[in-house]
């Protein structure tokens, strides 16, 4: 009999939140992640919890709500038996359709007769942040099927799955480039790239904004949060060609009146705002 026991952390927050923290939740060592409307439950090998890993955990969401004030995010813990959470993870994840022709498929799932003919965008998340399942990702990819033009030069920066990247190509940019600081990401997605048949267009780097080629850009896209948009804009503005477009997310609509002072200071100036919830997008054009 299998006798391995596991510890089920279960965390207190609202689902449009859970994707943006499930990628932190997996450096720390939890896996398995289950969600819920408004809970988010990971798990660890029981003999691997301990006091360590709790209080690299509450540092861990300490600056999560640091980075999103509103949110109270509790905590709570238990012990079961074995099972295989990854398996339990991999059926919750649905074939979504989040812009008109486009579906996001991870690769145990098989298309379904109604996708024929649509833009499917194979991806497997592991660790990382763009499943589609998060609003700004939509928003994100709905733009992109609105602006992306053939031979459009593309930036992914921040790409976690290298989903944009990936539907860039796939709607016709002639090359893409997607750059990620996280060094989990980057398998993730030459895997993805693998999947879809894209290797030869889009390029996986690692590093931040320093990491960026030193070549110009038609569109930029970077779905992050707002700090590090503040941190980055003046460098990604640089890599933008003249006229070309910009797409920021990770954006909460309370967000749109400091990053449009933002903008304006760097002579940027924002075209389209869609929204989703309480999530946003904005692109804007290079003056």
């Amino acid at each position: 009999m299998n006798r391995l026991r596991w510890k089920e952390v279960s965390l207190s927050i609202p689902g449009p939140y859970q994707d943006l923290l499930v990628g932190q939740l997996a450096a720390l060592g939890l896996s398995g992640f289950l969600q819920e409307e408004n809970i988010l439950k990971g798990f660890v090998q029981e003999t691997q919890w301990n006091r360590e890993l709790e209080l690299n955990l509450r540092y861990c969401l300490q600056r999560f709500c640091a980075e999103f004030p509103h949110l109270e995010i509790r905590i709570s813990t238990s012990s079961i038996r074995h099972t295989n959470w990854n398996k339990r993870w991999e059926r919750s994840m649905a074939i979504i359709e989040p812009a008109p022709g486009i579906v996001i498929k991870p690769s145990w799932k098989r298309l379904r007769k109604k996708d024929k003919g649509k833009i499917v965008l194979h991806i497997d998340p592991k660790m990382s942040f763009g499943t589609g399942h998060h609003e700004t990702t939509r928003l994100c990819l709905r733009l992109l099927q609105e602006y992306v033009q053939p031979k459009t030069s593309f930036l992914d920066f921040g790409s976690g799955t290298g989903i944009l990247a990936i539907a860039a190509v796939k709607l016709g940019a002639r090359r893409a480039v997607a750059v990620d600081q996280d060094e989990w990401t980057i398998p993730n997605i030459r895997e993805n790239l693998k999947r879809n048949r894209v290797t030869n267009k889009v390029k996986a780097i690692l590093g931040s904004v320093n990491a960026i080629p030193n070549i110009q850009f038609q569109i930029i896209a970077a779905n992050v949060d707002l700090p590090t948009i503040v941190k980055v804009l003046p460098q990604l503005v640089h890599r933008l060609d003249e006229g070309g477009l910009l797409i920021l997310s990770g954006l909460l609509t309370s967000d749109l009146l400091a990053l449009h002072d933002l903008l304006n200071r760097k002579g940027v100036v924002p075209l389209d705002i869609v929204e989703e919830n309480e999530w946003a997008a904005v692109v804007s054009v290079r003056a």
